[in-house]
This record gives structure tokens, sequence and C-alpha cells, in this order.
């Protein structure tokens, strides 16, 4: 008797089979990213930040962690944000041999199974704090996964289990290297959290306050795509976070139901006005 339903419950079909009704994947506002401490001592040198997006396998992690619930992203306003520019795709892929190629051109050497380099007079690895709250199971599956991805790359992780409390003093402190985070996303754009004062990354430049106070005080969708597009940008190729996933939910409905029947992240009803029976 029901003619559309939205769920997040992939498992929809022990309960109503497989028969009688149409099905739409929609893209979700839950984003799961690694935020990287760009002024910690290893995390400064963009190589290192680059070699670590390169050497996760983002599918991996959402087909055995989370089933395929969730799609890969590369980008907070992917989940299908106007602003969002679908032909500039990330110029950071998973792959291996040429993570390690940029460590050995930065002066980095793999020795032991880990990288090293001598810096201010002393050998330096690289090895790297990365904190996870411990009450989220799925997100500690996450790390996990990700630390033996890196940890196979000779990337030294100490995955950190934080109490709700730690966590928390973590993201206010900034103690990390490396910090597993989600947030869901609003239906206005916002990088604040991102690229604001005090992001999670420590990551700021004169060039980064200006767009960020530039698409404060402007309405004129011209110039808030060029500033949206120059934030994509810098998250690309400067990389102080890493996005992993957006979550995603389906949209069922009757097969008798006619119309254009394209629900989207902010409007299952979409187009409702044109559908029939």
């Amino acid at each position: 008797n029901i003619d559309l339903l939205a769920t997040d419950n992939s498992n929809f079909n022990d309960y109503i089979g497989t028969i009688g009704y149409n099905l739409k994947e929609v893209r979700g506002r839950e984003h799961i990213f690694l935020a990287l401490n760009t002024t910690s001592n290893i995390l400064s040198d963009l190589t290192v930040r680059k070699a670590i997006a390169e050497s996760i396998d983002k599918t991996g992690i959402t087909s055995n962690v989370y089933g395929n619930k969730y799609y890969t992203c590369n980008f907070p306003l992917e989940y299908g944000s106007w602003l969002y520019n679908s032909s500039k795709n990330s110029n950071i892929n998973y792959n291996l041999e040429q993570a390690k190629q940029e460590l050995v051109d930065n002066g980095w050497s793999y020795k032991n199974q880990s990288w090293q380099k001598y810096l201010n007079n002393k050998t330096q690895k690289i090895s790297l704090n990365f904190v996870v709250k411990a009450s989220d199971e799925s997100k500690k599956a996450v790390a996990e996964n990700i630390k033996t991805q890196l940890e196979n790359q000779g990337i030294r992780i100490n995955l950190i289990y934080a109490s709700d409390t730690q966590y928390e003093s973590y993201l206010q402190n900034k103690n990390y290297d490396i910090i597993l985070c989600s947030n869901y996303l609003g239906i206005s754009p916002d990088m604040t959290t991102f690229f604001g004062e005090g992001n999670l990354a420590n990551y700021s430049n004169e060039e980064i306050t200006q767009i960020m106070n530039e698409v404060k005080n402007t309405t004129d969708e011209k110039i808030l795509k060029e500033k949206y597009e120059k934030l994509e940008q810098i998250y690309n190729t400067q990389i102080p976070y890493i996005s992993l996933a957006n979550s995603k939910y389906n949209v069922l409905y009757n097969s008798n139901l006619v119309g254009d029947v394209s629900p989207n992240w902010y409007n299952v009803f979409y187009n409702i006005e044109g559908w029939y029976k």
C-alpha cells in the first residue's frame, strides 16, 4: 500500500522482496573524512600528505567496512551541491607505486619497512598518531582498515582509541597527526569546518582567509561558483583533508507510480507534482 519509501537500510529486500517496485540511490549528507594536522612535524610536508592520500583505497573501505552503503568521494560538496564542479576530478587517486616514488623523490628512504629521512641532525621516521572515537564501531573499523593500508606502505600508525570526552579534547586542542571525523553537511554549502579559523587541519594562509571572507559576504552565484572551485582546488592539491565517503540512501517506489521520480539529497519528493498512478 506504500507508493514511496526512503531508507538507508541496504537489506530492504529482506522485508519487501525484489519485485513490484523501482529503486534509485541518492547521496546522503553524512561526510566521512580524515583531517591531517598540517602543522605537525611530519604532516607539514605536503609530499607525505599526498603519499598518504594515494595509499588509501577508499573503494575497499566502502566495500569491506560499509558494505557499499556509502559512496567514495573526494570533496565535501560532492553530495550534489550546485557549487560542486563534477568535471574537476581530484588529482589524488589510489596509486601505491606513485606514492612511494614521490617520497623517494623528496628525499625519503625506505629502510627496515619504514620511511625515514635525516632532518634536523637526526633520523626522522614517518610515524603518526591517528585518533578515532572508540564508541563508534564503524569508524573504528575504518581507522583499522586505514592503519593496515598505510603500514603496508611503511607508514607507521599509532592508533589512539579515544573516549567521547577524550575525542572532543583532541578536536579542541588539535593534539593529533590524523583524526577520523564525520559531519552532516547543511543544505546551504559551508566550508567553515574545513577552512575557517581554527579548522581541524590547522590549515591557513592569506588566500584561504580572503576566499572565506568573500564567500561569506556575497550572494553572487557566479562569484560563489568561482570561489568554491578555488577551495576545491586547494583541498585537492594541498591535501589538508582526505575525503573518504558520503552516506547514501535508497528510494523505493511502486512500479505503478508514473512520472519523473528524481529524488535528491534535499528533497525525496522532487517533481511530485508530475506523479500519478
